[in-house]
């Protein structure tokens, strides 16, 4: 009795379970990949960094701005036993007014660089002509100051915001009215002045990781003493030529602004404050051509103020960023977030065509064609960075299908069997490919074709002698 419910050593089942351990062992060494993946995308936005110190970086611009000084006298309090002589305080400040209505049109001619051995990080830079105009109206100002204040108009100033002045490709000067030119000069005695704008909240790429953003950003000036007064009227423009990398950004710098970002990159991402506008002119093969209306009541903030106004400006950013559609490591990682998926399968199909076999497959070989799977995704990686992510993933693929296929044959000492593995193997690395392209479907599609599989599973299995007690029956018969 005991002799008939032993299971025995050759049983399927066992073996089964086995396979399915080995999977989940084999899926850890995944792991050591995203370390690689991880370091390799440090050094690459090293070399963003390191291009952006001669190119401006990640540039936000801003403006026209006016801010003119004030001076606030505080009556002296009554006297007191502790304080028998008060005296009045005085505060001094900045008073901002906002432009009416403004625009701000960007127009970015967009260059690759490569750096590191070989030119292996790409770097997408631009050129970008930046033109702005505002009109002024200061028929209800001050309506904002201080009680008591006094404003020094004739030493009023002009703002004109860029994150990285290093950026400058040309001279910068503004144009009052039809013909009054004004230049503008770097702000560094207003550094403690006026609060830095920039630094906006954290934006996310489409993979979901989070991308760096622009840092604080600091003011250009120009004197308009002779121009801004109670009443006065009057319109500014501004145009200024800088270089950057990967993103720019527009401030809604106006009361009512109307922003616009073109250039001729067509792979781009639309971040900030506001949503873009739909519609419109359609943008030419290869280019983008971003369009934003800002009214008062969306950009939520006063006319005019003192300086800490100034500081909220990094909230009403719109920005564009160039985007690489094929970012190496965005797309290895994608496809590493299936790897025990698709070695469960690839240990799937060798175990039933073991169970349909009279070959047996020992775990070592399983463990051999697992290391051939992970080593696709090294072989991804060192090749994408080289040529394209396209291009990588066809030779990788090719490469580890026709490895792994001829092994089964080789194993099942069948060469049917090697066609069939190959064709099975084929199949599944074009459905890793298409997950990875599908980005907001790759769940769903992940999800059927690991339903499908299971099934596929269940049925090919359905009359399997799990226990082995038929070969062992026949084995005592003998």
């Amino acid at each position: 009795m005991t002799d008939q419910l032993r299971l025995p050593t050759s049983s399927v089942g066992l073996k089964f379970l086995l396979v399915c351990i080995l999977a989940v062992l084999m899926a850890l060494p995944a792991f050591a990949v995203f370390g690689l993946i991880y370091d390799r995308t440090q050094r690459a936005d090293a070399a963003v960094a390191e291009v952006g110190q001669r190119y401006g970086g990640q540039q936000t611009f801003t403006g026209p701005i006016l801010a003119a000084p004030f001076r606030q006298v505080i009556p002296a309090p009554p006297a007191t036993p502790d304080n028998p002589r008060p005296t009045p305080t005085v505060n001094t400040g900045w008073y901002v007014v906002f432009a009416k209505t403004g625009e701000g049109v960007a127009a970015v001619d967009t260059d690759v660089k490569a750096r590191g051995s070989g030119g292996l990080f790409k770097v997408r830079t631009y050129t970008a002509d930046v033109a702005f105009t505002g009109a002024f109206d200061l028929a209800n100002e001050p309506a904002a100051a201080p009680e008591g204040a006094t404003i020094d108009w004739t030493k009023a100033v002009m703002l004109v915001g860029v994150t990285d002045p290093r950026g400058a490709a040309a001279p910068a000067a503004l144009k009052i009215g039809a013909d009054r030119t004004i230049p503008l000069e770097p702000g560094s005695a207003y550094a403690n002045v006026f609060p830095n704008f920039g630094g906006a909240a954290t934006v996310y790429d489409p993979g979901g990781a989070p991308m760096p953003t622009a840092g604080p950003g600091q003011w250009l000036v120009a004197r308009v003493g002779d121009i801004a007064r109670p009443g006065a009227a009057f319109d500014v423009t501004t145009t200024l030529k800088f270089t950057g990398v990967e993103s720019l950004s527009l401030i809604a710098f106006a009361r009512d602004t109307d922003l616009r970002i073109s250039g001729d990159w067509k792979d781009v991402g639309y971040f900030g404050a506001f949503p873009r506008k739909e519609g419109g002119a359609e943008a030419a093969a290869g280019a983008f051509d971003g369009r934003w209306t800002v009214p008062f009541i969306a950009r939520n903030l006063a006319e005019s103020g003192d300086a800490t106004t100034l500081g909220n400006l990094a909230s009403l950013n719109v920005q564009v960023r160039l985007i690489d559609p094929a970012n190496p490591y965005q797309s290895v990682t994608r496809a590493l977030k299936y790897a025990l998926m698709f070695l469960g399968v690839v240990f799937l199909a060798y175990f039933l065509m073991e169970a349909t076999s009279e070959r047996r497959v020992h775990p070592a070989q399983y463990i051999l064609v697992g290391l051939a799977q992970l080593i696709f995704y090294l072989l991804l990686l060192s090749i994408a960075e080289r040529i394209g992510f396209d291009a990588a993933f066809l030779i990788a693929a090719a490469a580890t299908v026709t490895l792994i296929g001829a092994y089964a044959g080789a194993v099942f000492r069948s060469a049917r069997r090697g066609v069939l593995a190959f064709s099975a193997f084929a199949v599944l690395y074009a459905l890793i490919y298409l997950l990875m392209r599908l980005e907001d479907y790759a769940l769903l599609a992940g999800s059927i074709a690991a339903f499908v599989t299971i099934a596929a599973v269940m049925w090919f299995t359905r009359n399997l002698d799990w226990y082995g007690l038929a070969r062992a029956g026949e084995g005592r018969r003998a």
